[in-house]
């Protein structure tokens, strides 16, 4: 295809170039044929035909903002997961975390939960300073101090100095992943997210990849310094340094974005659907919030999140010591093995949003298969004592696990209707969710171990629940009462707005 750019305005990096898969941006502006762009037999000229289209390049905003996104995401997720590997790291020693801090098993669970209560009640919060100020200072902002804190965690020197640290964590993390999702509704319809949020939430899942490797890798650095403060060292200088870089390289919203030309923003805007959020509508709408806490919709979403937060996530937490205690020589080869659960989770999470968004596979069908599948990976590690089998059965756990949120997420998002009720309904569902860190550790105590049979019991009937809960968000929509059909809705924001305007 040929480029085309303003004749109005000098070449610039903004001149976009036509591409015939990117139909879902163009939508009704771009077509083609004269009659698909309205072209009347005086504008046939092609000077007057390069001033009237305006073709927006699907791979110019992917550029743009889901590569950066995806990276933070990978060191963010890494920085919450490394007190796992922490757990055991250089244990054979006497050199470990748990050892040098005499922390008891419960000590060490609520060391893991602390972080989630600050971080789940401050999500809904910190999502809508997504909008209050700009996208790239808050998630810049979220980066930078969560990195310092990480850096801090490596001189703790006790229990009480662990438990402070990983509080003012859970606060400064507060609102990333919840205000990615709300920062993607300005650009992208949720018919469009499917694919985007699985492809963003897989980065996430490698955390556990990467974390392995690097803690394999600095358990040999145990010396003058324990290989676990090594860690947090090494894993919380990147987010200081690419939270100060988002300040400047991410784009806030459609009518701000410096490398779209006027009529492109329009192209971006226009297309969405009326009740998308908008930077132009204001922030807190009481309305909103009332009508997002009386849809029925809101409450299914929740209880689903929960049910499979405990029940499917749950065990990430302590995934190294689980693998530990099933019989594995060393607590290097432990953290190692950890590995191919969060490979196997991103290869599967990408084929599936692909699937959804690209084969139009329904969601709600794909969670419930996932759930199902998750059951019988808990009814094996239930009832087969073979090493192998144990540990191929929690490959698979734990790669269902992490692809049921994302799968679901589009939908969470399309339900909500408005600026206000999305940030909100977007933060409370994510934070209903981190108690996968609060309870999790909890159900999966080593005082269940080495089998964890009541660990797995409890998980089997939460995630029926999640089943259960999954199918009545399927009937609801079915009956009409999702109202996620937004271009049906009417617009909680008012009239759509034009960028140029």
């Amino acid at each position: 295809m040929s480029q085309v750019s303003l004749s109005t305005a000098p070449p610039t990096s903004c001149t976009m170039e036509k591409h015939s898969t990117f139909e879902p941006l163009s939508g009704n502006v771009v077509g083609n044929s004269k009659s698909d762009l309205g072209i009347s037999p005086k504008s046939e000229q092609p000077q007057a035909l390069e001033d009237e289209v305006i073709v927006v390049s699907e791979e110019e905003l992917h550029k743009r903002i889901l590569p950066w996104l995806c990276l933070t995401y990978l060191v963010m997720r890494i920085d919450v997961n490394n007190i796992s590997n922490a757990a055991i790291l250089n244990e054979e020693q006497g050199d470990d975390i748990k050892t040098q801090l005499q922390l008891t098993a419960q000590n060490w669970a609520w060391a893991i939960a602390c972080f989630y209560y600050p971080y789940g009640f401050l999500e809904p919060i910190s999502t809508m300073f997504i909008k209050s100020t700009t996208p790239s200072f808050w998630i810049g902002r979220i980066m930078v101090t969560w990195g310092i804190i990480v850096c801090c965690i490596a001189a703790v020197q006790n229990y009480a100095g662990l438990i402070s640290t990983r509080v003012l964590l859970g606060a400064a993390e507060a609102g990333y992943y919840p205000g990615v999702i709300y920062y993607l509704a300005f650009w992208f319809k949720p018919e469009e997210l499917a694919l985007r949020v699985a492809v963003f939430y897989s980065f996430g899942q490698v955390s556990g990849f990467v974390g392995g490797f690097l803690a394999f890798a600095v358990s040999f650095a145990n010396g003058v310094l324990p290989g676990w403060r090594w860690l947090f060292i090494i894993e919380g200088i990147p987010a200081i340094l690419m939270g100060i870089t988002t300040f400047f390289i991410l784009p806030d919203f459609p009518q701000t974005a410096k490398f779209l030309h006027h009529r492109e923003r329009d192209v971006i805007i226009q297309r969405l659907s009326s009740g998308a959020p908008s930077k132009m509508a204001k922030t807190w709408d009481k309305d909103q919030v009332l009508r997002l806490f009386a849809d029925p919709t809101f409450w299914t979403f929740s209880a689903t999140w929960f049910c499979h937060a405990i029940g499917g996530f749950g065990l990430s937490y302590v995934l190294p010591t689980v693998i530990y205690d099933l019989g594995f020589t060393t607590t290097a080869l432990s953290n190692v093995l950890s590995m191919p659960p969060s490979l196997a989770t991103f290869v599967l999470l990408n084929v599936l949003g692909w699937l959804v968004q690209m084969r139009k596979w329904n969601p709600y069908w794909v969670a419930i298969g996932l759930e199902i599948v998750n059951i019988t990976c808990y009814v094996l590690l239930l009832t087969v004592d073979v090493v192998v089998v144990r540990y191929l059965a929690l490959l698979v756990s734990t790669a269902t696990a992490g692809s049921v949120y994302p799968i679901l997420w589009p939908n969470r998002v399309k339900a909500a209707h408005g600026t206000t009720a999305a940030g909100i309904a977007i933060g409370i569902t994510n934070a209903v969710a981190q108690f996968s860190g609060i309870l999790g550790p909890q159900v999966f105590l080593s005082v269940y171990g080495p089998t964890y049979k009541v660990s797995f019991l409890v998980c089997v009937g939460l995630l029926a629940g999640a089943v259960h809960d999954a199918g009545m968000g399927f009937r609801q929509r079915e009956a009409g009462g999702m109202k996620g059909r937004r271009g049906e809705q009417k617009n909680d924001d008012g009239p759509r707005e034009k960028a140029s305007l």
